[in-house]
């Protein structure tokens, strides 16, 4: 189906006005692109474990964009616009197809090779030689692109998961707990805050053919089991939150495998979790400025 698409370049304190301008023209709703609302979450270091410093360093612009039928004339909402915003303004009209976006992505995906499991987008299903995961990438974070996803995945492949009871914490889309049902895992119980995730788990359970208990809420209270394996992909700061946490809903011997930690914030998880003797350190993995481990409650 194609639509017609007007973005309007404007500035930060204009951009609400842009925005009504094209839901008043007849669009469902309007996109803003706002260098300053980035700006301003990473200022405020509020949930931000790293992030790009040249994202502070964008161009104070905003970008508004407004969808509209096919054959819709928008020369009169052009001319609002500039009325709007009281001068000229750099507008672009251009048509477009929704299987632009719907499909074209599909192309930057395939099978991912982690030892002994291999992770498949859902349309390339396929026969393969090991442990194969099917994942729909769109649906939430953990596709296994990632190096912190996939030195997860390769550290999990090391690990005997065989009749295990395993906990995904921050499951994301589930990628790592289906990976240890996949692995020969007893059960696994999936775990995180945001709904989304949750649902996104549920979905490639399904896709996997695979049933288990999916928890949209907190680790301390809303879990009451103890795990064999506990699998942690998140930042360094929750982690280090967790330290205190984790050994509640582990046995001695349980493994957890953590990662999501940039190389400049591994010492203070190291410190965090080895320097109690709590947990004992098994293994590591370094990849392109991340970090992984896998350590035993003691």
């Amino acid at each position: 189906m194609k639509y017609k698409q007007v973005t309007v370049k404007t500035t930060h304190e204009e951009a609400d006005l842009a925005a009504c301008a094209m839901i008043e023209a007849g669009s469902a709703g309007a996109c803003v692109k706002d260098s300053e609302d980035i700006a301003e979450v990473l200022r405020a270091k509020t949930n931000w474990d790293y992030c790009d410093d040249s994202l502070l360093d964008l161009p104070p612009q905003a970008y508004v964009t407004g969808c509209y039928d096919e054959d819709a004339d928008v020369t009169e909402l052009c001319e609002t616009l500039k009325a709007y915003l009281g001068r000229d303004a750099e507008i672009t009209v251009s048509v477009r197809d929704s299987a632009d976006w719907e499909n074209e992505w599909k192309k930057y995906y395939a099978p991912l090779d982690f030892g002994k499991i291999v992770v498949v987008p859902k349309w390339m299903d396929g026969k393969y030689d090991k442990t194969k995961i099917l994942i729909d990438p769109g649906m939430a974070f953990g596709t296994g692109l990632h190096e912190s996803t996939g030195m997860c995945l390769e550290l999990l492949g090391e690990t005997d998961a065989a009749g295990k009871t395993a906990l995904d914490v921050g499951c994301g889309s589930g990628i790592l707990g289906i990976a240890a049902l996949a692995l020969g895992a007893r059960d696994c119980t999936f775990i995180d805050i945001d709904p989304q995730a949750t649902e996104a788990t549920k979905a490639n359970l399904e896709c996997n053919g695979m049933k288990a208990e999916v928890i949209c809420g907190d680790l301390a209270e809303d879990y009451g089991g103890k795990a064999d394996i506990v699998l942690a992909n998140l930042t360094a700061d929750i982690l280090i939150r967790l330290h205190d946490e984790l050994p509640a809903v582990m046995h001695g011997g349980s493994v957890v495998i953590m990662s999501g930690i940039i190389d400049a914030r591994a010492a203070e998880v190291e410190k965090a979790y080895f320097a109690d003797g709590k947990f004992v350190k098994a293994a590591e993995r370094g990849k392109n400025g991340w970090r992984a481990y896998m350590a035993v409650k003691v």
